[in-house]
């Protein structure tokens, strides 16, 4: 009786461990496997990044001196351009001179179709660092992607004779292909190196900044770039972020996520980083 109550005890312990030992194989199993998150923000949001990137060297080269003067000539047609001296005066700022640049609906050499205008009044120039303009956006699309807004920029002292330094601010709606729409008023900072030569192929940017609005949801979000942003004409001509990263806050949720855009590479991809560490990757090129 004895041996028998013994064995009992022995097979319950065993049953009651087994039990443990599966609750907890199920539990760690249940705890690996995480769906996927849904990463519509931070692509839309990268999507947008690169068409305003996009936008942003066709006014360099609209402006850019030497042999690749003409936006017309280098970009095999996907642009025109009307220059004339215009006073302007917007936001206290009194402009001289005027820029219609007005797209064929034809692909940019970075392979992105391109229709509307962009309309841009300047003062000054780069070359004696006192270069103003002023761009607004009116029915231009790039990729399919719709772009409403302006874009103020300032330059600003540099003490690299090597570089060019400009304030961007910037305010706007951007529509997706799939008609959602963000909203964007963002502060930036963007430095334009290898100016010492007059090839824009060896040239890169940087920047840096923050920005307040909406993504395609309507939530309210934020973003503050954390590292750097780079961009590099070996990269589809500078349409697309190849390092740096972007913290992003979905004030709405108060979540705060981030996407790292790797350290130089040109593989239209950028890693998204939930609150919790966990890394997923994903496409932002379209």
């Amino acid at each position: 009786m004895k041996t028998s109550q013994s064995l009992i005890r022995v097979v319950a312990i065993g049953f009651v461990a087994c039990v443990i030992t599966l609750s907890s194989c199920k539990k760690k199993k249940s705890e690996d496997v995480e769906p996927d998150p849904d990463l519509s923000t931070e692509r839309d949001i990268s999507n947008s990044d690169n068409d305003q990137n996009s936008l942003l060297r066709d006014i360099d080269k609209v402006y850019d001196g030497g042999a690749s003067a003409s936006l017309r000539e280098d970009a095999f047609g996907y642009a025109t351009i009307l220059r004339k001296d215009l006073d302007t005066t917007i936001e206290g700022i009194t402009y001289d001179k005027f820029v219609k640049l007005t797209y064929t609906g034809n692909p940019g050499d970075d392979g992105q179709s391109r229709s509307g205008e962009v309309s841009i009044f300047n003062k000054g120039n780069r070359e004696a660092g006192n270069f103003q303009a002023h761009a607004s956006f009116s029915r231009t699309k790039v990729g399919g992607r719709t772009v409403v807004g302006t874009k103020k920029i300032t330059q600003q002292a540099s003490n690299d004779a090597t570089k060019w330094q400009f304030a961007i601010e910037a305010n706007g709606t951007i529509t997706t292909i799939e008609g959602k729409s963000i909203t964007y008023s963002s502060n930036r900072t963007r430095v334009r190196s290898g100016i010492n030569t007059p090839d824009i192929s060896d040239d890169s940017f940087t920047i840096t900044g923050s920005w307040v609005g909406t993504n395609g949801k309507g939530e309210s979000v934020s973003a503050i770039i954390s590292t750097p942003l780079q961009l590099a004409y070996s990269c589809n001509y500078f349409r697309e972020i190849t390092a740096g990263k972007i913290d992003f806050t979905n004030n709405s949720k108060g979540v705060t996520r981030s996407v790292n855009y790797g350290s130089g590479g040109c593989d239209g991809k950028g890693t998204f980083i939930n609150s919790k560490g966990k890394a997923f990757e994903f496409y932002f090129k379209r």
